[in-house]
């Protein structure tokens, strides 16, 4: 049986009239709800994750995705090599013109990574975690050259991350003008932006021209509002559900898709920013980590769909180390060492989280500050939007010692690329040990895949000496389907709205 949490109640905050105005719009529309839209609006540098990629997966494409095997697969580059250890030649695909009828080549190229190599450009998510790209170079019209400060193995797949702005919009606009009006070569173009609501159209001139005549996407940050939108027809497709909403979803002729996701869910320790903490006590980090039950927490809230976690990969990333548990319930081992570092009769603090944009999000950080307690570490949990929330994490500004966050491998699956932005590589970084940074810099290094796995896993169990976070659960996906709607694929974090069609 489920124990006991603190009451965390949300106020229905759902937008009724942007849902009246959704439903009145053309049947070859789609409706789409997710907790959030971009705060960065068409500026596709401030994340390469949900929610914001559900807008620009529509608008944008980078140079690589990532296939559902896990390989990356051309978009606008056709193919790639490895010319030297740290440079890269990326052929690029001929005959795709942007939205506003301008031809992309190597010059929309040169300038997306010429900004992120900006200080700017360094300062955004995206650019965050390029760092190591210290040179672009145009060969011909349809070649660049990726230069990096080391050898990067898996440049190509973190290219999934850049989406290719016009450079003419983007050097005329500048980037908040560009945010309004943003230019892409996706299969729509962004119409207009409205309080909670996005309205995109088809782009014609697409080289991946769409089925349907538009999308528009509703920002509904509470689950019922987006369960209750998607029920009685006022959405065609729902992001970010849970479990429990998996049977009545069915039971009104949802369609459901659930399945893993490549993001591992916890509570980091914001250290740097809070050097009093006392989870700058590696003791410390380790009994929050034994005092939390997650078979409890997978079983009960994910409905046994998700796992516990116990590192910082899911096995939907390559370099997951199966050997790995879960980190065991253990309270009493938890107090012993609270004791030990000083804290027998523990302490306080706060932990900042956005919730409802993952599976029983709120319930999941509702038990483990429930099971925290148990042990004496008193967790005020305060609710905050992702608007509030990218600022901090990009800044390192957090008012309190710990914060929602997840370990994600998307959009490139490869158990690396959490440790970009949750280690002493991110500028400045909520967590650094450098005890970590020698597994991180020879995982980068290493071409050779077998072996690279094995460093991968290195790197995993010297992360569990560390614990820069208290890990929580491997998370799933549920997003639901209006019985209308055909077509549309949500593949690894990436969605595909091309091939959309409305009955």
């Amino acid at each position: 049986m489920l124990r006991r949490v603190k009451s965390f109640t949300l106020a229905a905050t759902a937008s009724l009239l942007a849902l009246g105005a959704a439903g009145a719009l053309e049947a070859q529309t789609l409706r789409v709800g997710t907790w959030d839209l971009p705060p960065s609006q068409g500026n596709p540098f401030g994340g390469r994750s949900v929610p914001s990629v559900f807008v620009w997966d529509a608008v944008f494409d980078p140079l690589v995705r990532i296939g559902e095997d896990g390989a990356p697969v051309p978009v606008l580059a056709e193919s790639w090599e490895v010319v030297e250890p740290t440079r890269w030649r990326f052929n690029l695909r001929e005959g795709v013109v942007f939205s506003n009828g301008a031809a992309f080549d190597a010059d929309a190229v040169v300038t997306t990574f010429e900004f992120l190599m900006t200080e700017a450009g360094r300062s955004s998510s995206v650019g965050s975690e390029l760092r190591n790209v210290v040179g672009v170079e145009k060969v011909d019209d349809f070649t660049v050259d990726i230069t990096t400060s080391g050898p990067d193995p898996v440049l190509p797949n973190k290219l999934g991350l850049v989406f290719i702005v016009e450079p003419g919009a983007w050097d005329a606009l500048g980037p908040e003008g560009f945010a309004q009006e943003p230019v892409g070569t996706g299969s729509f173009a962004v119409a207009s932006w409205g309080t909670g609501q996005a309205e995109l159209v088809a782009n014609a001139s697409s080289w991946r021209v769409p089925e349907i005549e538009g999308i528009t996407i509703l920002a509904l940050p509470e689950r019922p509002a987006r369960l209750q939108a998607l029920i009685s027809g006022q959405i065609d497709v729902g992001f970010g559900f849970s479990p429990d909403n998996i049977r009545q979803m069915e039971a009104n002729g949802i369609r459901v898709e659930a399945s893993p996701a490549p993001q591992v869910m916890s509570l980091a320790f914001a250290t740097t920013a809070h050097p009093d903490s006392p989870f700058n006590d590696v003791r410390v980090r380790r009994a929050a980590n034994l005092a939390v039950d997650r078979e409890l927490m997978a079983e009960v809230l994910l409905a046994g769909i998700g796992k516990g976690a116990g590192q910082a990969g899911t096995p939907a990333a390559f370099g997951y180390d199966p050997s790995i548990p879960p980190f065991p319930f253990d309270p009493e081992e938890a107090r012993a060492l609270l004791a030990e570092a000083g804290f027998p009769d523990g302490f306080d603090v706060t932990a900042h989280v956005v919730v409802g944009s993952f599976p029983a999000d709120s319930e999941i950080y509702q038990q483990a500050v429930s099971d925290l307690a148990e042990v004496g570490i008193r967790v005020d949990l305060q609710q905050i939007t992702f608007s509030e929330w990218l600022p901090n994490f990009l800044r390192n500004t957090w008012p309190g010692e710990m914060f929602g966050s997840s370990w994600n491998a998307a959009p490139y699956m490869d158990s690396i690329r959490p440790f970009t932005y949750m280690t002493c590589m991110k500028n400045p970084a909520h967590f650094c040990d450098e005890a970590m940074t020698p597994y991180v810099d020879a995982t980068f290094a290493e071409f050779d895949p077998a072996v690279r796995e094995g460093l991968l896993h290195e790197l995993h169990a010297k992360t569990n000496e560390i614990l820069p976070s208290l890990w929580l659960v491997e998370q799933v996906d549920v997003t639901g389907f209006a019985p209308r709607v055909q077509g549309l694929r949500y593949v690894n974090r990436s969605v595909f709205y091309e091939n959309v069609t409305i009955e």
